[in-house]
């Protein structure tokens, strides 16, 4: 592999790399989990000789607080600084693997070298059938979003593994950094286009209410807690959403939407009337450009149906709202703006972020994942889950991960706001098991 040359961060991924603060670490956490054992040597050698061909995972960022960071190589790369063996606190299994992802989302990584570290754990039961060991994998959101990072998954498996297609141009190659590109990166026309017929969403978005001060409202803090669910049948959601008309994500949707209402009545609080908006990624990346790493996403800010007593009701609704959100061009218009806070003045690109953190109570995000049994070293992906990362004082994250024909959600809570975040897990379940009853009886 020839040494990566520096390039520019993005002005996207600087607004992301800028958001970086001590109550929320923009960190992405996930948990890779297999169904046997997967040695140290193995993990490394699957990093050393798969997962650094993609530039940025051997490069660290000079400039960081800056209006104008970059990547630059490495020289002090070494496996060390990054892949770790670790014993999963007691009691073990997966109360150990909660307590160690929890305690890892609460720790900001370090920028002395590439923002990303894998620790690898033995012995955990997957609470599906399956167990073995585990890597709790910890990337800066500056790398890539999730839908990159699942790029690089899949290109680094056993089964899609070519040394020769990744070893192709650089991230450099693309914007020279002596190029008036690298200076002063610019969307797409398209996307350009799109963003500036959005006038009507801008002033939508500015004009938003901010949400209800429910128990989500509370500040972020630095302590964090992980919690997900049991896998979820892929089909069974697929068929109440046919049932109701409408797709995968509205039921999911309505699922976080039953699970946070039980929630908040659990606690006291009121429903009727209450806004609760959760912050969706969006993602503006062409096809043409899937296999990037960067951020290309928007954001749509969709208040959950909190208020409405029955489950169909809140399918219904749910689907309304996604639907007429999709007709907007908010995705576009809040990409052209971290596009711009990308390379402002620190204090506007805080004033932006402020503006926008009280518009919603969480952030709720779903990547599609592979579709297949996958291996890494021979030993089979039987479990993938991810924690999304909140901006400024947000303090709930709600990720959606699908794998092979399951669906797993995690959940991650400020312990200030949520004390056993694992509750929440548990409405989700209850509320799409309400659902399939409904509307998949067979499959339920």
């Amino acid at each position: 592999m020839d040494t990566p040359r520096p390039f520019p961060v993005s002005p996207p991924d600087s607004a992301w790399l800028r958001m970086e603060n001590p109550s929320n670490p923009m960190t992405i956490t996930g948990v890779v989990g297999f169904g046997s054992a997967l040695s140290l040597n193995a993990l490394r050698r699957f990093v050393g000789e798969r997962l650094v061909r993609f530039d940025r995972f051997r490069m660290r960022i000079e400039g960081v607080g800056t209006s104008r960071p970059r990547w630059i190589p490495d020289d002090r790369f070494d496996l060390d600084h990054h892949v770790y063996e670790v014993d999963l606190p007691a009691p073990g299994g997966k109360v150990g693997l909660e307590a160690l992802v929890s305690d890892l989302m609460s720790t900001p990584l370090s920028f002395a070298h590439s923002p990303w570290t894998f620790h690898l754990v033995h012995d955990v039961d997957h609470g599906d059938g399956t167990s073995g060991s585990a890597i709790v994998v910890r990337v800066h959101h500056v790398i890539g979003d999730g839908i990159a990072l699942m790029h690089v998954l899949i290109h680094a498996v056993d089964e899609y593994f070519d040394a020769e297609r990744l070893d192709g141009k650089s991230e450099a190659d693309a914007a020279p950094s002596d190029s008036p590109l690298a200076k002063a990166p610019r969307p797409s026309k398209s996307l350009l286009r799109r963003a500036g017929g959005g006038v009507a969403s801008l002033g939508h978005l500015l004009t938003m209410r901010a949400d209800s001060q429910t128990v989500f409202r509370q500040g972020a803090s630095p302590q964090k807690q992980a919690a997900w669910t049991d896998p979820i049948s892929l089909e069974t959601v697929r068929q109440v959403g046919v049932a109701m008309g409408g797709k995968i994500n509205d039921v999911l949707m309505s699922s976080a939407a039953g699970a946070i209402r039980r929630y908040l009545i659990d606690q006291g609080e009121p429903v009727d009337g209450v806004t609760v908006r959760m912050a969706t990624p969006f993602n503006v990346r062409p096809l043409e450009r899937a296999h990037e790493l960067g951020n290309s996403f928007g954001l749509v800010f969709v208040a959950l149906p909190v208020g409405e007593a029955t489950a169909e009701d809140r399918l219904r609704v749910t689907k309304e709202r996604m639907d007429a959100v999709k007709q907007t061009e908010e995705p576009a218009v809040v990409y052209a703006i971290l596009q711009t806070i990308g390379r402002t003045p620190m204090w506007a690109h805080r004033f932006v972020v402020n503006l926008f953190e009280k518009k919603a109570s969480g952030v709720l995000t779903n990547v599609p994942g592979p579709r297949e049994l996958l291996h890494i070293e021979g030993a089979p992906i039987t479990t993938l889950m991810f924690w999304v990362p909140q901006a400024g004082e947000i303090g709930l994250g709600i990720s959606i991960l699908s794998q092979n024909g399951s669906i797993r959600v995690g959940i991650a809570a400020d312990v200030t706001l949520v004390k056993d975040p694992a509750v929440l897990a548990r409405a989700f379940e209850a509320e799409f098991s309400a659902l399939a009853a409904a509307f998949a009886p067979e499959a339920a």
